[in-house]
């Protein structure tokens, strides 16, 4: 039976049982996912396909230590579970980071794609050093938003200058990942043993879908 202790929903010793089946559950979508979105990548030559996979696969990671952390009882493993949310931050980070290089590789090409890249890099320094001196959601939203902003400048300008394939995928994914967000800031829940978490997590299972229906798709310019 499903207990509460300091706030926190508890079930067979595990805080937040809910919260840590759905970041399990987005950890094995996002890792299928790239995993497959990688191996189309690397059958077809896509290097903006392979950095989105890549993506991917670094969420998934996120994910896993997003559901250790939440799993991990305060009282018992504060610093345990302390690393575990630090890790998965940093690995939101770099899943950032590689769909920005994405983005560089579907929209431009020589000193352009490079410029980006760099923009990509600096911003992920940026990002890891804002992490490690207030690791805080709102860091990763910040973060977050900048790059589904970006992404979506880059998806809009590939439709307009080549109606490039898989751009509306993209774009539809964008809009969905701005509702998880919605809900995560917001804190919009169900129940109370299916919080906003819970919910953000859901939705975001969606995005993924989406995101690789169209980055399937992508052509390096």
């Amino acid at each position: 039976m499903m207990s509460s202790v300091d706030g926190l929903p508890r079930w067979g010793g595990i805080t937040e049982p809910t919260t840590v089946a759905t970041n399990v559950m987005i950890a094995g979508v996002a890792f299928v996912l790239g995993a497959r979105l990688g191996y189309v990548a690397a059958a077809e030559g896509s290097v903006s396909g392979s950095f989105f996979g890549l993506g991917m696969l670094a969420a998934a990671v996120a994910s896993a230590f997003g559901a250790a952390s939440h799993g991990i009882d305060p009282e018992t493993g504060r610093e345990q579970r302390e690393r575990c949310w630090r890790a998965s931050l940093y690995c939101l980070g770099f899943a950032s980071a590689a769909t920005i290089a994405s983005v560089a590789c579907f929209t431009a090409r020589g000193s352009i794609r490079t410029t980006i890249l760099v923009v990509a890099g600096l911003k992920l320094l940026a990002y890891l050093v804002s992490v490690a001196r207030r690791p805080t959601f709102r860091v990763v939203a910040a973060d977050h938003v900048g790059t589904l902003v970006v992404l979506l400048a880059g998806a809009l300008y590939a439709i307009a200058r080549w109606r490039a394939p898989g751009m509306g995928w993209l774009v539809a994914g964008v809009a969905v990942s701005l509702v998880a967000l919605l809900v995560q800031v917001r804190r919009i829940a169900f129940h109370r043993h299916f919080n906003h978490n819970d919910l953000y997590h859901v939705i975001d299972m969606v995005a993924l879908y989406v995101f690789f229906r169209g980055a399937v798709q992508l052509v390096d310019r």
